[in-house]
């Protein structure tokens, strides 16, 4: 039998294919060493780090002064409200303050709408602007009016809003 090819031309055979082949995967690769070099040219490295940055230290401070406003928050909760209203169950004189954002989550959507009907109640305490139902009037009765500023019961009220426990389910022994 004869041979169509020689060892020597078989292996430039697999050799040649096996170039062709490498050759053919590095040009499928969406961006190569050169198209990157020439994308990362195009943008001033001061001006992306600046921008990074800016963005970084403006993220940190806004951070940092939600959880200085969450403090004072709980500080104004601590020495206003916290003789009555436990933080969780058991329940004190009032509700738990637990309760009182699921109850508040159920009812309102977004923040805004729940921290004004707050406020609201905490200055002028009624029936009709409660959240809970008779059970809880006849449990606890009505609280006082909270002689608060208007932003000291925002904050308070913001940080109420942010006690939501998604897994709490005593809602029915706090009313």
């Amino acid at each position: 039998m004869k041979r169509f090819f020689s060892p020597f031309a078989l292996s430039a055979l697999l050799i040649a294919s096996a170039t062709a082949f490498t050759a053919c995967q590095q040009q499928s690769d969406p961006v190569n060493e050169q198209q990157e070099t020439a994308v990362t040219n195009e943008v001033p490295a001061e001006t992306t780090t600046g921008n990074a940055a800016e963005k970084n230290s403006e993220a940190i401070a806004k951070k940092e002064a939600a959880l200085a406003a969450a403090k004072e928050a709980e500080t104004i909760y601590q020495k206003n409200c916290s003789s009555c209203h436990s933080l969780t169950p058991p329940a004190k004189s009032s509700p738990p303050i637990i309760a009182i954002a699921g109850q508040y989550r159920a009812r309102y959507g977004k923040k805004s709408g729940a921290v004004a009907d707050m406020v609201s109640f905490m200055k002028e305490p009624s029936i009709g602007k409660s959240v809970f139902g008779s059970k809880t009037f006849e449990r606890f009765g009505l609280m006082p009016a909270i002689s608060l500023t208007d932003k000291e019961l925002e904050m308070v009220s913001e940080w109420v809003w942010d006690q939501y426990d998604p897994n709490f389910e005593g809602a029915a022994d706090c009313q």
